[in-house]
């Protein structure tokens, strides 16, 4: 269900940047395609993590993930708004 959920945004973030204008360059959607899977691959490290009772494993894993996608997708949006 998280993963629906986080597919959801992802999909809906990925839309609105596209209607933003055709002009964006290559390595805006290459930030951003990274950063969404390194968030959404975060969100399943912690959830597999938890059900294997591996709470610490849990939150490394997932701050070790999301931290550099939550930076590389705040960086793709940044860069869509500064064109």
């Amino acid at each position: 269900m998280v993963n629906l959920v986080l597919g959801l945004l992802t999909g809906f973030a990925a839309a609105w940047l596209l209607l933003q204008g055709s002009n964006q360059t290559w390595y805006v959607w290459v930030l951003f395609i990274l950063g969404a899977a390194s968030t959404i691959f975060s969100f399943d490290v912690l959830i597999g993590s938890i059900k294997e009772h591996e709470k610490r494993a849990a939150v490394l894993g997932f701050l070790f993930f999301v931290i550099p996608g939550v930076i590389l997708v705040g960086m793709s949006w940044a860069l869509v708004f500064s064109q």
